[in-house]
């Protein structure tokens, strides 16, 4: 279970998915997208919390715009330290 600070509600629980190395790939390349992206791609914040996270498209409806953001960063770094501890 992971969990953030969001800026309307006191915190954001969710978990992240076991992905498959396609799931994984398609994560990895809309995150640095949006990182990268200028003006930003909100849509993409979006769809990674879709493909690493429970929470529903509802779910998300209800976060704001900062608060997508904010899941999809955790997401990516939680990722990638479940990946640096398997070593």
């Amino acid at each position: 279970m992971a969990e953030i600070k969001g800026e309307n509600k006191k915190s954001i629980p969710f978990n992240i998915k076991d992905m498959n190395l396609q799931e994984r790939g398609k994560f990895v390349n809309l995150y640095t997208k949006a990182e990268m992206s200028n003006p930003m791609d909100w849509a993409s914040f979006a769809e990674c919390c879709l493909i690493a996270t429970d929470l529903t498209e509802n779910q998300l409806m209800d976060l704001t715009d900062v608060d997508i953001i904010l899941v999809a960063k955790e997401a990516y770094l939680i990722i990638n330290n479940k990946k640096k501890d398997k070593k």
